[in-house]
């Protein structure tokens, strides 16, 4: 009897729970709820299960609705299991990172568990359940986590079972993915030592090549939000736009058109990006950082000054093969001189970052503070590279290349040998636009030349880990050496089918005996690794440290097969290379006071003994921090 009474008891609680914070939240009808979670690496959609946990789902639309979730970072990371967020602000005003400015959002009383319910959510891979106490299965307060994995066999039981709220909808699972493949306190070089609970486990994008931690290695959930038009802009951005929310000044809130988009950038100020009416634009990503991924970006990138958010949509209601332009208004006072996007080429599928400059048929042209980017369907800049009706946008973002233009940093160049001249011809590498000198993968100094008024753009250099693996018969070259990584570049200014030159000069005593392209040939259209030799009109002749590259437009070499006086080349020189075979067709518990736990133990880096004087002032600072958000 007594069960049954508590069980009763239990029951008129949660009901007196539910109407309390509905009616705190009028303005957010509970119905299949389709909501945006916009992070600095993408926008996540999220279907609320409001019919399976309403209590549940009636306390996130409190935080959400008084924009207490906008601007929090994710402060634990564990791969494999979970990415949380919901709880944790920074602002450097405060103090330092680890010293005072970081600080809990305010908390609601804790909602009753809802994990015990019959239809109750298993906590498996794309759900959204609550962070809770140890030993307390009603202690639910602010903060969630993403289920990364199926962990319903150990959440679904742990503490009376996690409850699961929300499932990750569209492409929100990739975003997720590239947020759970970053790195975390404990992994930045030179930084382990600080990080103890609650952020042990917080992301820090791109840390691991900085020595401090600036509020722009975290990453920040910037809106949860509707997305009343479906264009992948939560509502809360858009209304903040100009003109009380008519960024274009049409005359209609930006929030109620699906071809009109205005977002907050990373200079307080806003962009709006616009398309013809009836073209729809969806699953808009507003990131606040230069987009990566699990490999991280192209090494030029680093030194590239985006001068604002990176922004990319899917575009609809086109015929196949359809032509459409989206323009990009920003202030005033921000002018590009150029526009680079991420994502696959017909030149080079892998994606990377290019730059998007209108060849005549697509890519962007800029006049002053706007940017008419011009899109075909299944052209470069449509991700999908498909026929198909539709243009998925490459995330890309406004950049003031290098004074020479040719996507290589000013300092970077300068730092070449002879003082910054690399081809040694007397005149510094980083004020010609048809000489880069750059490091590659080991961070050893290589050089590119071609003669005026031929242009070297999209420089690159990766490990090449990802084209390998598309074309695994390459790994069976036998002895290659391909210490320098893949390069990549395009060569602007040709006519539509002329020739260029460009030679790629080594350090002295590395001596390659061939030299590998990866992309599509005449003869194989499908991108493959193959020999590239010179045969009389293009390929590769080498002589000492010194590759001179023969490229036609629209041949053999040129990656894009398209007479469009553009030529795109991936490719290696090989050191020690045998049996190179193929010829120029070639072969085919516990962070934020949560109790969720991992099946296995994470593993934690160690302080040096000799820093231990440094962390008994730092302790301090921790105990006022873990009393705020312990609750």
């Amino acid at each position: 009897m007594c069960l049954i009474f508590v069980g009763c008891a239990r029951k008129l609680a949660r009901s007196v729970l539910y109407l309390a914070v509905v009616f705190s939240v009028p303005s957010v009808a509970l119905s299949a709820i389709n909501i945006r979670m916009q992070t600095d690496l993408g926008g996540i959609d999220v279907l609320l299960r409001d019919d399976l946990a309403p209590l549940t789902v009636a306390n996130f639309l409190d935080y959400m609705s008084t924009g207490a979730y906008d601007g929090t970072f994710i402060h634990r990371n564990i791969p494999d299991f979970i990415v949380q967020g919901g709880g944790h602000k920074y602002n450097p005003a405060d103090g330092p990172f680890f010293g005072g400015g970081t600080s809990h959002i305010p908390e609601n009383p804790p909602v009753m568990n809802e994990a015990d319910l019959p239809d109750a959510l298993s906590n498996i891979r794309g759900t959204i359940a609550m962070a809770k106490q140890g030993g307390d299965p009603d202690s639910a307060k602010s903060e969630w986590f993403f289920n990364t994995v199926d962990n319903s066999e150990n959440l679904d039981n742990q503490n009376g079972g996690f409850t699961v709220f929300a499932e990750v909808t569209g492409n929100g699972l990739a975003i997720v993915d590239n947020i759970e493949a970053q790195d975390v306190c404990t992994d930045v070089i030179g930084l382990g030592f600080l990080c103890q609970a609650p952020y042990a486990d917080t992301i820090f994008v791109g840390a691991s090549q900085v020595s401090s931690l600036p509020v722009e290695n975290l990453l920040l959930i910037q809106f949860i939000d509707l997305d009343t038009d479906g264009d992948g802009v939560v509502d809360r951005s858009e209304d903040g736009s100009p003109n009380g929310g008519d960024g274009n000044n049409d005359g209609i809130a930006d929030s109620q058109q699906q071809h009109v988009a205005s977002f907050g950038t990373t200079t307080a100020a806003f962009a709006t990006v616009e398309t013809q009416p009836g073209i729809a634009m969806s699953d808009s990503h507003v990131m606040g950082k230069p987009f990566v991924t699990s490999t991280g970006p192209d090494v030029f990138t680093q030194s590239l000054d985006f001068l604002e958010n990176q922004f990319g949509t899917t575009l609809t209601g086109l015929a196949p093969g359809g032509v459409v332009t989206v323009s990009v208004t920003f202030t005033a006072n921000i002018v590009p001189n150029t526009f680079y996007a991420y994502g696959p080429t017909p030149g080079d599928i892998t994606p990377h970052w290019y730059e998007f400059f209108f060849d005549g048929e697509t890519g962007a042209e800029i006049n002053g503070n706007v940017i008419t980017m011009h899109f075909v369907d299944g052209k470069r800049g449509d991700a999908d590279l498909q026929v198909d009706g539709s243009i998925l946008a490459s995330p890309g973002g406004p950049v003031i290349a290098p004074g020479d233009n040719d996507g290589i940093a000013d300092d970077v160049e300068d730092g070449a040998p002879n003082n910054g001249d690399g081809n040694n011809d007397g005149v510094a590498d980083s004020t010609q636009s048809n000489v880069a000198s750059f490091p590659d993968i080991k961070n050893t100094y290589i050089t590119l030349e071609t003669v005026q008024p031929l242009r070297l753009q999209s420089i690159s250099v990766t490990n090449g880990a990802n084209l390998l693996a598309q074309d695994p018969t390459f790994q069976l070259l036998e002895g290659t050496n391909l210490s320098h990584g893949f390069l990549g570049f395009g060569i602007d200014n040709l006519g539509p089918a002329d020739s260029a030159v460009i030679n790629l000069i080594l350090p002295e005593g590395e001596e390659p005996e061939t030299y590998f392209k990866f992309g599509p040939t005449p003869d194989n259209t499908t991108p493959h690794w193959y020999e590239f030799l010179y045969d009389g009109v293009t390929g590769a002749e080498i002589n000492g440290n010194i590759v001179t590259l023969h490229f036609v437009d629209g041949q053999r070499g040129d990656a894009d097969l398209e007479v469009n006086g553009i030529i795109i080349d991936p490719g290696a020189p090989a050191l020690g290379a045998k049996n190179s075979g193929g010829s120029s067709g070639g072969g085919g518990g516990g962070g934020g006071g949560c109790s969720l736990n991992s099946p296995e133990a994470h593993a934690q880096q160690a302080g040096a003994w000799w820093l231990l004087l440094a962390l008994l002032t730092l302790m301090r600072m921790y105990k006022a921090v873990s009393v705020r958000v312990s609750g």
